[in-house]
């Protein structure tokens, strides 16, 4: 039992070992080197237009955040109009209207004549 035993935990290292020598090498061919190039040239180009999408998605983000400013301006001024229309015609209680009279009115002031020498 103890050969059954030593060959069961031997075999999966003899069968690692068999892999390791014969399944892989180190070199490139050249093909998997033009493989290889092709590919970081593609991901060199992806990573190009990422950044560009980015710029722009931070540049209409600018963009939209000004308009809703614009919108939010329009609409508060669009309700103070609302609000006076509904209180006309006493939209401002604390003014009143006084008539000028002729003591009040203001006199032009006087010009004067330039000479010419």
């Amino acid at each position: 039992m103890s050969k059954y035993l030593k060959l069961t935990f031997i075999s999966p290292f003899i069968f690692a070992l068999f892999l390791l020598t014969n399944g892989c090498s180190n070199k490139i061919t050249q093909e998997q080197l033009m493989q290889l190039r092709e590919l970081r040239k593609e991901q060199s180009s992806l990573t190009e237009q990422i950044n560009k999408r980015k710029d722009e998605k931070t540049k209409l983000e600018r963009e939209l955040n000004a308009r809703k400013a614009e919108l939010k301006d329009c609409e508060e001024r669009t309700q103070f109009v609302k609000d006076k229309l509904a209180k006309w015609p006493d939209v401002w209680p604390d003014w009143k209207y006084v008539e000028p009279t002729p003591e009040r009115a203001v006199e032009p002031a006087p010009t004067k004549k330039i000479r010419k020498k």
